[in-house]
């Protein structure tokens, strides 16, 4: 194979990964709610009902009383970038302030890793 297409195909395989910025989010402390927060914002649906069912609360509690960071669970699931989880949980909170809407042409800024913590209340 060629050289410049060698580095054309490592250049294809590579890019994605280069330019992709990571947030890692992190419970500033044992709690439930934290737990919850974070589970919010990066699981998966499912993973987030499990977590749920441990806590032993009930989904509508969660989304009416838990806040993440001063934002509703709802909310900051939705600003994290977990759509699904936020929706799941914005359908039952009468005072969300969830609006969706999709920046098709969104480029990262940076690919530096951000990490965040994570209160809740």
């Amino acid at each position: 194979m060629h050289p410049l297409n060698k580095l054309m195909c490592a250049t294809l395989l590579l890019g994605p990964t280069v330019v992709s910025a990571k947030t890692i989010y992190v419970a500033a402390d044992d709690s439930l709610t934290s737990k919850l927060c974070v589970s919010a914002a990066t699981d998966a649906p499912v993973n987030f009902h499990l977590q749920q069912k441990q806590s032993g609360l009930k989904l509508r509690v969660i989304s009416e009383k838990v806040s993440c960071n001063g934002s509703a669970i709802g909310d900051f699931a939705y600003q994290a970038g977990n759509l699904r989880v936020a929706r799941q949980l914005n359908r039952l909170n009468p005072q969300a302030t969830y609006t969706e809407i999709k920046d098709i042409a969104e480029v990262p800024r940076d690919n530096k890793v951000r990490i965040i913590q994570v209160s809740g209340e």
